[in-house]
């Protein structure tokens, strides 16, 4: 899509413009300076020269970008939007989505809050096929002046005096994940002609912002409880004598009202996945580093030779399993998008450049996949890296019975499948049900699996939460929780040959459960030691007859994980149990319905419906 951005080189715009770029898509950027321009070109990014204070020239800047679609990232708290919405009419574009704040909905009054308002009522009276995105307080980076300042101040202070107690609501809105969002609003028909309020996962009182802030800070912050009425005073008369104020006064109010927003439209309509602010401001934290320490700048080296070496054997693991010409393009893409890669610390942006085409995989021998390239990131780290499949004797085989927990978008359960095995798929989120059809039809291997949307170990991990499910990526709505004897019961099973786990944490709560595991040969799992200790898991496997193995990230044989957030574990029973066969036809297949009756029919004509 051919998109003209405004404020384009602005804190929102230079995430947006490199995203919508490793997309496909054409962006052309509204530059008011040569200054401006340079910068959106060093991008990739085309340039039309305008100004948004000079609206007689909007129009004709408008009609020469000659583009579909209008991302107007620019504040809407300056009078502008009357001439922009003229503009994009004269120019011929339909489609446009419009920044502006939920600071519209402040129990104060600001200037820009009425300006605002006005705005969005212009765009909603207009011909155009509108939407209007509303952040909230919107972090992320060394160029935020929210979050930015928090941190540098937890740095040096380790006490805090917070107007109110800090008790009030806050939800901050990671930057990235607010740019990806608005990206995908342009695509969205759903969203045409409503408006979407967007913050974090969750709201927290202001003293929980400050704890995790300082705790990402690497500093224990106490929080003093101080009443507002003299701080606010002091904070005016402050401002009336300072030229340019650290601090306003109508910052301070803002802290002692509650900003907590319902994004539940904006998850299902739009695919909004905020990040929990505790990493959000981590990554920050780390991001900004300390500069004037060499230790850390050795330490940043060190790093960056890491990664380097880790891009290396991707590109060479893709190589081997996707062929040569797709290694190319992927390391054509990191190139193109390499600062945008250094900036995130993540090869999202070249994965993005590969959506344009499918892709076809040889994860196994003999074993082809076929995927859209929008799969090409997930398939990178599970066929290329074969993280499930590293040690040999683990990759699924013909005949055999695999259980996939945490399918996803079904890239193992395609995998297995395909490799001739029979597949019970469980998956807690419904949004993956579309993909996972895909990719399964796609491979005419829609026969050979059973998917199921139900919730395994769910008094642990990221899923424990019921408030955490509501604002997961892919959640739409509510499923059974089903213990493991269930789901072999659903599937008609009595043994399984293979169990593939990757549960967000799940997986301590659903080693609890007695008797499954000793229906069940071998075992391969993604940890997560946030929720549990990888050592624990790995003695209960060794007491249950198993030989039991756990490797990092790298895929490297480690007695302990370390600090590092996940490993694998991978185990096999020392004396083999019979080959796993099912005990009943297929629920679907016989009419037989499970006695929760809860889950999703096996994979097949369109015209199944889910009982």
């Amino acid at each position: 899509m051919k998109i003209l951005v405004t404020g384009a080189t602005g804190f929102l715009g230079s995430r947006v413009v490199p995203r919508a770029l490793a997309q496909g898509h054409e962006v052309i950027g509204l530059a008011r300076s040569d200054i401006a321009a340079a910068a959106l070109r060093r991008q990739g990014a085309a340039t039309v020269a305008g100004d948004l204070t000079h609206p007689a020239g909007l129009t004709a800047a408008f009609a020469e970008a000659g583009c579909a679609a209008l991302l107007n990232l620019a504040s809407l708290g300056f009078g502008h939007t009357d001439a922009i919405v003229s503009a994009t009419l004269a120019a011929g574009i339909r489609r446009a989505v419009f920044l502006s704040t939920t600071g519209i909905f402040t129990s104060l009054d600001p200037p820009s809050k009425r300006v605002r308002i006005a705005a969005e009522h212009t765009i909603r009276t207009s011909e155009l096929d509108w939407t209007i995105i509303r952040p909230t307080m919107i972090y992320g980076g060394p160029d935020d002046r929210n979050m930015a300042r928090l941190l540098a101040l937890v740095r040096r202070v380790g006490v805090l005096p917070l107007p109110g107690g800090g008790r009030r609501l806050h939800q901050p809105v990671h930057v990235d994940d607010l740019a990806a969002t608005v990206l995908r609003t342009l695509s969205a028909d759903a969203a045409i002609g409503r408006s979407y309020d967007v913050a974090g996962p969750q709201a927290l009182p202001f003293r929980e912002v400050v704890a995790a802030a300082g705790a990402a800070a690497g500093r224990r912050v106490y929080c003093i409880p101080v009443p507002v009425r003299p701080v606010l005073a002091a904070a005016r008369a402050y401002e009336r004598r300072a030229d340019t104020p650290w601090l306003r006064a109508e910052q301070i109010a803002r802290l002692v009202e509650d900003k907590a927003f319902d994004i539940s439209a904006a998850r299902h309509d739009l695919d909004h996945r905020p990040r929990p602010f505790g990493i959000g401001i981590a990554e920050q934290a780390a991001a900004a580093g300390h500069p004037g320490r060499s230790s850390r700048r050795t330490e940043t080296r060190m790093t960056r030779t890491h990664q380097a070496t880790q891009l290396l054997q991707d590109i060479r693991r893709i190589a081997a399993v996707a062929g040569a010409p797709t290694a190319l393009r992927f390391g054509a893409a990191v190139i193109r998008h390499a600062r945008t890669i250094q900036r995130t610390g993540t090869l999202d942006a070249a994965d993005g450049a590969m959506a344009t085409r499918s892709h076809t995989f040889q994860p196994l021998p003999g074993v082809q996949v076929t995927l859209p390239g929008t799969a090409f990131g997930g398939a990178r780290e599970m066929y290329c890296r074969g993280v499930y499949h590293a040690i040999p004797g683990y990759a699924p085989a013909p005949g055999e019975v695999v259980v996939d927990l945490g399918a996803n978008q079904g890239l193992f359960s395609t995998l297995a499948a395909r490799a001739g095995a029979d597949v019970i798929a469980v998956e807690a989120q419904r949004g993956f049900a579309s993909a996972f059809t895909q990719h399964a039809a796609g491979n005419g291997v829609s026969n050979r699996i059973q998917l199921l949307h139900a919730l395994v170990g769910p008094a642990t991990g990221v899923l424990a939460d019921p408030r955490a499910r509501q604002t997961a990526s892919h959640w739409d709505g509510d499923v059974d929780v089903l213990t493991m004897a269930e789901v072999f019961e659903a599937g008609g099973v009595d043994k399984v040959d293979l169990i593939k786990i990757d549960i967000e944490g799940s997986e301590f709560a659903l080693f609890d459960e007695s008797g499954w595991l000793d229906a069940v040969s071998r075992v391969v799992m993604e940890v997560h030691t946030e929720f549990g200790e990888p050592r624990v898991l790995l003695d209960l496997l060794v007491q249950h007859g198993f030989e039991a193995t756990l490797v990092d990230n790298n895929l490297m044989r480690t007695t302990h994980l370390g600090d590092a957030p996940s490993g694998y574990l991978y185990a096999r029973r020392r004396t083999p149990i019979p080959r796993a066969r099912r005990t009943t036809e297929r629920r679907g297949d016989s009419g037989r319905t499970h006695r929760r009756a809860v889950l999703a029919p096996i994979i097949g004509a369109p015209d199944e419906t889910s009982t």
